[in-house]
């Protein structure tokens, strides 16, 4: 037993030197018994081809549209533990006003959201902004804060995303809208800084802690978005909007999220789902889900990503993904877009649902975005 450590230690240090010089960590299981099915995940994808998406609108041809949406919409807050509340909440701290560009200042506002839970709020605009202002609600994807949004850069990667077109509220101001870019639970400010311990994927934790209470990343998400939408149409908000004029727009996880704000919260004018659409056993369920992003206990069996475009019918609702996208791939997105539009189409809406591809990767396709939002989202 004496020699124990070192052996473990021997055998270590082979396997790592066999990993940096290139070679594969050799699997010590195999080969495996003939005619098993032993990968976890093979299971899984079996038990999707059984799932009934029993309450899809694909099931329910002859219904009422609008009945459907408000079965479909509660069903979908009880799985993901939406409260939807419309309690205005309080302000804990404030400070700017701060220039980001020539003429265009934020303001931050840190809103009272939950007990001990405060939600950082910015709001991006023209100096001389009047209301009622119309709305470019922002959500980030799995980047290092929403401070992007405005054009800031915090850690080195962040200039790669701003080379990009990651601003996008900043670009939205600059065109006449007022930027409301919301940090998410896990990123920038809201990083996890109580744990004693943190795993290596942020949100991953909060997605476990939330479950243990039949909450969800999404439905929390969904919740501060809906909570920002109260503080903005409250006679507290520091700038008139206009109800009317109240879109969304979200970036992979932040696109995800976007998806089921929108579903969630019929004030949303129209989305913009970015890199984050497609069948989610295709995409979420069929590759690692480290965050725990658009994970919802029993979604499946009561419904997919067209259902979630189908709960924002009839207003515009548009997808945009490059063709190289290796999360959530162009083809992906079509498929969703092409479903969900047989139930625009019986609210007489069905040239207000669009997927935008684009030749390139996972990443802001600002010019694109800005192309279909001026001739889906608000045309003017």
């Amino acid at each position: 037993m004496g020699d124990l450590p070192l052996r473990v230690y021997l055998s270590a240090a082979k396997r790592k030197l066999k990993k940096l010089t290139g070679g594969s960590t050799p699997d010590p299981y195999l080969p495996l018994p003939e005619g098993t099915a032993l990968s976890p995940s093979q299971g899984v994808a079996a038990a999707y081809e059984e799932a009934q998406r029993r309450l899809s609108f694909a099931k329910t041809p002859d219904e009422d549209p609008v009945v459907w949406q408000e079965r479909a919409r509660a069903k979908l807050a009880e799985l993901t533990g939406y409260s939807g509340s419309r309690e205005t909440p309080n302000i804990t701290f404030s400070a700017g006003p701060v220039e980001v560009a020539p003429g265009v200042t934020r303001r931050s506002f840190y809103l009272r959201i939950r007990p001990e839970t405060d939600l950082p709020v910015h709001l991006i605009h023209a100096e001389n902004m009047t209301g009622p202002a119309p709305v470019f609600l922002h959500l980030a994807g799995s980047t290092s804060g929403v401070h992007l949004a405005w054009g800031e850069a915090k850690v080195p990667i962040d200039h790669q995303r701003l080379s990009i077109g990651a601003d996008m509220a900043l670009q939205a101001a600059k065109r006449g809208y007022l930027g409301v870019a919301i940090e998410q639970a896990g990123y920038g400010e809201r990083m996890e800084r109580a744990l004693p311990k943190r795993s290596a994927e942020r949100t991953i934790d909060l997605a476990n802690h939330l479950l243990l209470m039949g909450r969800t990343l999404m439905g929390d998400g969904a919740d501060d978005v809906s909570s920002a939408l109260n503080w903005l149409l409250s006679e507290s908000a520091p700038i008139l909007i206009d109800p009317e004029r109240l879109f969304l727009f979200g970036h992979s996880a932040g696109g995800t999220l976007a998806q089921y704000a929108a579903a969630l919260d019929p004030r949303i004018s129209g989305v913009v789902a970015s890199g984050s659409v497609g069948p989610i056993r295709k995409t979420i369920g069929a590759r690692a889900a480290g965050g725990g992003d658009g994970i919802v206990p029993e979604f499946l069996n009561w419904f997919d990503s067209s259902d979630l475009a189908a709960l924002v019918a009839p207003r515009p609702y548009v997808a945009v993904s490059g063709a190289h996208d290796h999360i959530f791939p162009a083809s992906g997105q079509e498929e969703v877009i092409e479903e969900a539009r047989s139930f625009y189409r019986r609210m007489n809406a069905g040239d207000r649902i669009h997927a935008v591809s684009v030749n390139g990767p996972h990443q802001y396709h600002a010019a694109a975005t800005w192309k279909a939002w001026e001739e889906v989202i608000d045309p003017g």
